[in-house]
């Protein structure tokens, strides 16, 4: 009987083991995220992040084997979140302005404006000072926004007929973006409020370059 009960219910498959190795370093990620969270990046630890995961520290050092391989996992993890939450809003059917919109409503969102998510970047950025490797990383990916921003802004000035620099508009809105992250984590209000007044503010932004559009 034990038997019989056990089998898979017919047209189910069982997870494969390459599906079962990615779920697992799914998880880990998932927790150094949260102990990076917590603790920052010098307090992390293989054991911090096996307790939390609630696995052994076998499991972790198996899958990353050292603590630099698990923070830069989670920081890749952090970032292919970000850029799948944007792809599946359909970017590429929306015009410029409406990409931008969709950027800011995402770096405001519940999950990627929680004070979770924001300190694990501010981890990174903090260490980026003094530790090359995380400087090096850290900046590729804020390139990759701004690049991708500027293009945006500079086909919207195009159809506007507006005369501006993208790059420089493209940093300016990032780097406000981070620092109403910051903001929003020194402000004893809500996170729902810092979220929105953060969102409102680079709203504003944009809406002295392109009022009809923000």
């Amino acid at each position: 009987m034990t038997e019989l009960t056990s089998r898979p219910k017919r047209g189910t498959a069982r997870p494969s083991r390459d599906d079962q190795v990615l779920d697992r370093r799914r998880s880990l990620m998932e927790a150094a995220i949260k102990v990076i969270s917590k603790r920052g990046l010098t307090g992390v630890t293989i054991n911090s992040i096996a307790s939390e995961a609630k696995c052994s520290y076998g499991v972790v050092a198996f899958h990353f084997q050292s603590k630099e391989g698990v923070i830069f996992a989670a920081l890749d993890h952090a970032a292919a979140e970000y850029e799948a939450y944007l792809v599946r809003l359909d970017a590429s059917a929306l015009g410029p302005a409406e990409r931008i919109r969709r950027m800011i409503d995402t770096d405001f969102s519940r999950k990627q404006g929680s004070r979770n998510t924001i300190a694990l970047w501010l981890a990174f950025w903090a260490e980026a000072a003094r530790v090359p490797a995380y400087r090096t990383r850290c900046a590729a990916l804020r390139d990759h926004y701004n690049r991708a921003v500027a293009a945006d802004i500079a086909e919207l000035a195009t159809l506007r007929g507006v005369a501006l620099d993208a790059e420089l508009l493209a940093v300016s809105l990032n780097a406000m973006i981070s620092g109403l992250w910051i903001e929003a984590l020194l402000q004893t209000t809500s996170a729902s409020e810092a979220q929105s007044r953060g969102h409102a503010a680079c709203i504003a932004m944009m809406r002295a370059y392109f009022p009809q559009d923000f």
